[in-house]
């Protein structure tokens, strides 16, 4: 059982840097915002916590704000990335560009923050979608790190996310049963790292 776990794959999910729509508390969903600059994009710790570790494979979102991550913290990975766009962070439809406070006296939009597997932003994604393409990555994930542990068992696989918010507490209930999606919130520029596997 021990041996299984030491050889377990290992999930870097990362959280895409600040942008003007994150200070500004606006959903951002598919618009595709830039980062801030180099200090304000907060992606400092990062960088420090990435620097020479190898990773087996590299995933990115293919938004600009995860590229862009992926390219101030390790350049050198920029071009083994796979830009996947079921990394994507939830299609906030109508409802992108706008804050809570701007939202909340839109009864369809209380009743999405109440229930959104039930209800979908206007022109937005409905969550079954969502939760479909997501779940088809990790599904790929798995089989990857399955075979990867049969082929070499002591050789330690590390794979590499870049993608966004919701994406990252998605991905987390999936593989975490235990946990719902709101249990899970990391802040720009940060890494939740998951093991893959039993």
């Amino acid at each position: 059982m021990e041996k299984q776990e030491d050889h377990a794959a290992e999930l870097w999910l990362v959280r895409h840097g600040r942008t003007r729509w994150n200070y500004e508390r606006r959903y951002q969903g598919h618009s595709d915002i830039a980062l801030l600059d180099e200090e304000a994009a907060g992606l400092g710790d990062l960088r420090q916590e990435l620097r020479g570790i190898a990773f087996s494979s590299i995933y990115c979102s293919d938004l600009l704000r995860c590229r862009q991550t992926l390219a101030r913290v390790r350049p050198d990975l920029v071009t083994d990335a796979i830009y996947d766009s079921r990394l994507r962070e939830m299609n906030f439809g109508q409802w992108e560009g706008q804050t809570y406070e701007m939202l909340k006296a839109d009864p369809h939009y209380r009743a999405w923050i109440d229930d959104p597997q039930s209800f979908a932003p206007p022109k937005g994604e409905a969550w079954e979608h969502f939760q479909q393409r997501v779940s088809e990555i990790c599904e790929a994930w798995k089989s990857i790190a399955e075979r990867h542990a049969h082929a070499n068992a002591g050789d330690k696989q590390r794979i590499l996310v870049i993608t966004h918010g919701g994406v990252i507490s998605l991905i987390s209930s999936l593989l975490r049963p235990e946990k719902g999606f709101w249990d899970t919130h990391i802040d720009a520029g940060n890494i939740l790292k998951l093991k893959l596997g039993r």
